[in-house]
């Protein structure tokens, strides 16, 4: 393979790319000689028709194959060759016929042309023995505890509450609708709210208790959200049922409702080794994270301007809400990763074997993922594994209901708005 690289305007190189004829020869006999063997033909029984009937039959559309296979191949060892970072996808030139098709002749080698946009700048920091602070999860009694009482909340019994008036615990069962300047901007049925525990807007929770089924309700108001800001609002509520949740007493015969458990220790034991396991892993994802935000702040990476527009447009396409200065943030930081992850996978000999690849995909056999991805993905997790490994890590403890203190408190006040 002969390989000339040209530098264009800034960021871009031209690969002028040659194959050697008797690859070109080889590739095509290779591949006439799959067709022939599941052709058919007119006149002809199934894979023996001559190669000269083939030809004129398949001819151009195994060309056409061949190129995209040679065009494929050495483009990809070509820009291993010259270790160019590329961009985005190539410009691909050839020569082609007066009829479109490629010129593509088994006496001759095959020349194409593959414009490409670069990564100018590429510069790694130091990725080994970054000092990083990881929190260790402490699962207290209360945690176990708190679980154990969702348990219970799940597999309340529901009984209805014609004769009295709905009190804090009761499940409310309503249908509401919401008029802004008096037309109606959103109507819902059968909604469902545990007067006490389910999130709602301020005020709704007064003129939903002490009412029974068939009561009706409204709430004025000035609108606050951005698109009706000081617009008049209404929620009008229609209660459909009220009903009383009893609560199983804390036992061993409600343990054995959960499932296989002798008694509630037991349950307590398999509770806690869960909120064990989820907090190791979200403590792995962090150290990660905080790994890579290091390395990432001590490298030196210029990404094409075009790159991030693109990638910007796909994040804002899949989020409306992203502003375009976030979406340009994120995309410029997932490309700077992903190079790094590149890089370090290249430099200390980190490869995927095909095993591996199709290991992983018996096990999401059930989802979609090409094989490319499925081996980036595994490289990605083969070098966060490594970079961890050779981290120094302070651990810090913390205790499980600190941190459910700090999410309820920045959650406060959500719930369904308007």
């Amino acid at each position: 393979m002969q390989v000339q690289v040209k530098d264009l305007e800034k960021n871009k190189k031209s690969l002028l790319i040659e194959i050697p004829q008797e690859k070109v020869e080889k590739q095509l006999t290779k591949t006439y000689s799959a067709v022939l063997n599941n052709a058919s033909i007119p006149g002809f029984r199934k894979g023996k028709a001559p190669l000269k009937v083939l030809k004129l039959y398949y001819g151009k559309d195994i060309k056409r194959q061949v190129v995209e296979e040679l065009v494929s191949e050495y483009y990809k060892k070509a820009i291993d060759e010259k270790d160019l970072k590329v961009a985005l996808e190539p410009e691909i030139k050839i020569d082609r016929l007066a009829d479109g098709d490629v010129d593509l002749k088994e006496d001759r080698p095959l020349k194409f042309e593959a414009i490409v946009e670069t990564f100018s700048k590429v510069k790694i920091g130091e990725y080994k023995k970054i000092e990083v602070e990881t929190e260790k999860t402490q699962i207290a009694k209360e945690d176990v505890e708190a679980v154990l009482e969702r348990r219970r909340e799940e597999h309340a019994e529901l009984i209805g509450a014609d004769n009295r008036l709905s009190k804090k615990g009761d499940l409310i069962t309503i249908d509401y609708q919401i008029e802004i300047d008096g037309k109606i901007a959103r109507e819902l049925k059968n909604q469902k709210l545990i007067l006490g525990q389910t999130p709602v807007p301020k005020g709704w929770e007064k003129e939903l208790t002490a009412v029974k089924k068939g009561d009706f309700k409204e709430i004025h108001e000035e609108s606050k959200t951005k698109d009706s800001k000081g617009k008049k609002v209404i929620y009008k509520f229609t209660v459909k049922d009220v009903q009383e949740r009893k609560l199983p007493v804390l036992n061993d015969d409600f343990a054995k409702k959960l499932g296989d458990f002798e008694n509630l220790d037991k349950v307590r034991e398999k509770i806690k080794a869960e909120l064990e396991g989820i907090s190791k892993i979200y403590a792995q994802e962090d150290l990660r994270r905080a790994v890579m935000e290091k390395i990432l702040k001590n490298s030196d990476i210029e990404v094409p301007p075009s790159v991030i527009k693109r990638f910007s447009e796909y994040y804002r396409s899949i989020n409306k809400e992203l502003s375009e200065e976030e979406s340009r943030k994120t995309a410029e930081e997932n490309i700077k990763k992903h190079l790094i992850i590149e890089e370090i996978a290249k430099k200390e000999s980190i490869k995927v074997t095909d095993e591996e690849v199709n290991r992983r995909k018996r096990e999401i056999q059930a989802r979609d993922g090409s094989e490319e991805d499925i081996r980036e993905n595994l490289q990605k997790e083969k070098v966060l594994k490594f970079l961890v490994e050779n981290a120094k890590i302070k651990e810090k403890i913390k205790k499980l209901t600190e941190e459910a203190g700090k999410s309820s408190s920045s959650k406060k006040g959500s719930g369904v708005t308007a």
